[in-house]
């Protein structure tokens, strides 16, 4: 029964996760962490910052939810942060240090305070936290992309887009798609728009349960042109319940990873949402 009510507080918390860039709440999701070797030598590992909005002591509990793959949640959170007051708290590697992983290895992040989850912690505990991922292989200096907890979106007939996507000698672009369905794979709809408001490439995808996806453009068909570029993305209708809003909804992260060619350096870039949501 414990476990029961545990799993509807924790579908209840993730539907109301807004996006970190513009509220402070108690669990936050971020739809990509990794530690991988890359080209010419990179190692690119992501860091997490949190911190404790509270004057008082709180434990963050960390999952992490491997890519391309079907995940569970462990309602024991046995991997915590304990913050103090105040207190802001890097971890340098999240992967390595938390979670054991040596490389080749990306996914989504859960981090939460929510009382309901976390034995202990005030009703109150709310948290800001956002990610970093980047090349630590250079000793003259890293470089990399922040990743903020992104905005849920709820199965609705408008897709989510992402813009500013490129494709061509000077660039590259990934799509990354993250589910926080619990228990169902999802079918996710994309449609990559050129320049000019033409259909470069379009299909669908699917998403394991608490897992993620990433897809070159190459790999989803899209052809080298010159320009910025535009993703869309939506449920398969099959995959929207009844009430979108309703506890185990299945909801979706999006978002673009667009790579500098010359540099490797990278930028990330959030989908949002076309129409408001329903499910304030």
């Amino acid at each position: 029964m414990r476990n029961a009510l545990i799993v509807l507080i924790v579908l209840f918390v993730l539907a109301s996760v807004p996006a970190a860039a513009v509220e402070y709440v108690d669990t936050l999701v971020f739809p990509v962490v990794a530690r991988t070797a890359g080209a010419g030598g990179s190692q690119w590992v992501s860091d997490l910052t949190v911190h404790n909005l509270l004057d008082e002591s709180i434990a963050v509990g960390l999952q992490f939810y491997p890519a391309n793959q079907a995940n569970e949640l462990d309602m024991d959170f046995p991997d915590r942060v304990q913050l103090g007051p105040r207190e802001t708290k890097v971890i340098g590697d999240v992967l390595a240090e938390v979670f054991g992983y040596d490389t080749d290895i990306k996914g989504m992040l859960l981090v939460t305070a929510n009382a309901s989850m976390i034995d202990g912690n005030n009703p109150d505990a709310n948290i800001a936290a956002i990610t970093r991922t980047y090349n630590a292989a250079d000793p003259a200096g890293t470089y990399g992309q922040s990743v903020t907890s992104l905005e849920i979106f709820f199965p609705l007939s408008a897709p989510v887009l992402a813009t500013g996507a490129r494709f061509d000698e000077t660039y590259r672009s990934n799509v990354g798609i993250a589910s926080l369905a619990l228990f169902q794979e999802v079918t996710v709809h994309y449609r990559i728009l050129g320049p000019d408001g033409s259909v470069a490439a379009e299909g669908n995808r699917t998403v394991p349960p608490l897992s993620m996806r990433q897809w070159s453009f190459q790999q989803l068909g899209v052809s080298a042109s010159e320009g910025a570029m535009t993703v869309e993305l939506w449920l398969d209708e099959d995959d929207v319940g009844e009430d979108p809003c309703d506890f185990g909804a299945p909801a979706i992260q999006g978002y673009v990873s667009k790579v500098d060619n010359g540099t490797g350096d990278a930028e990330f870039i959030p989908a949002f949402w076309t129409e408001p949501s329903p499910c304030e």
